[in-house]
């Protein structure tokens, strides 16, 4: 029996500013796959945005992270705690040592975290302090590659190094739908490459761009800027020819 396979990208606030950062929930009759999970303390507001769409946060079954950063992971111990540990995680093999603590994340040295804190505005700072404070670290149960899972019609992961050494994409097959973690950003209503301040080899992820340019994509999610569905192939492929260029038409 064909199974009806359904999306909905979630908005969580991303920290003192107007923006939003975007998980995204893929379900059929059976069950329910999270692709990334917010900052810490954003179990609740998480927690509303899976039930709007008529789910319960315990019919989530699978949790892939695209990468280790701590806006995507922040609240992957609190869906354990609630679901009683009834949620498989999955993650790149690469990422795998990172999230399960065995070496520091990237981007969040001591060093790094404190300079930081001390950019932010001072009202801010106590926050900023206990968030970095949170971040967690669990165990992976399903350490990716390049393949395709058996789920919801299939799930495509797709290696796309550079942002980070494990950063994934998801392509969800039944739905034509990347979604593309911070590998790809919509900017001023265009799709854009990552974030060069944010990510760690800009050649790699050039690279990684071409490989999206292979895949049949129809719309793409972006963790940072929300749903693009307009001509997306066109605007990949020219990401992908010139570097990233935010200024391709």
């Amino acid at each position: 029996m064909n199974k009806t396979i359904r999306f909905k990208v979630l908005e969580l606030d991303l920290l003192n500013t107007a923006q939003k950062i975007n998980p995204v929930l893929v379900w059929d009759d059976q069950e329910a796959t999270l692709i990334d999970a917010g900052l810490p303390g954003q179990f609740e507001p998480l927690r509303r945005a899976v039930e709007q769409t008529g789910k319960s946060i315990c019919d989530i079954k699978h949790l892939i992270l695209t990468h280790q950063d701590w806006d995507h992971i922040g609240t992957v111990p609190d869906i354990l705690r609630c679901c009683n540990g009834q949620v498989s995680v999955y993650a790149h093999q690469l990422e795998k040592p990172y999230l399960e603590g065995k070496i520091p994340y990237l981007k969040l040295t001591p060093a790094k975290m404190a300079s930081r804190i001390q950019a932010a505005a001072e009202a801010f700072r106590p926050k900023l302090a206990a968030l970095f404070a949170a971040i967690p670290t669990f165990s992976i149960d399903h350490a990716l590659t390049d393949e395709v899972l058996p789920i919801h019609g299939g799930l495509q992961i797709i290696h796309t190094p550079g942002h980070t050494p494990g950063h994934l994409c998801v392509f969800v097959q039944a739905q034509g739908l990347l979604i593309a973690g911070d590998q790809l950003r919509v900017e001023n209503g265009l799709l854009a490459g990552p974030a060069a301040e944010h990510t760690i080899d800009m050649p790699a992820a050039f690279r990684s761009m071409q490989k999206l340019t292979h895949i049949p994509i129809d719309r793409v999610c972006c963790y940072h800027g929300g749903l693009a569905a307009h001509e997306v192939t066109r605007r990949i492929a020219g990401l992908a020819a010139g570097g990233c260029n935010n200024e391709i038409r």
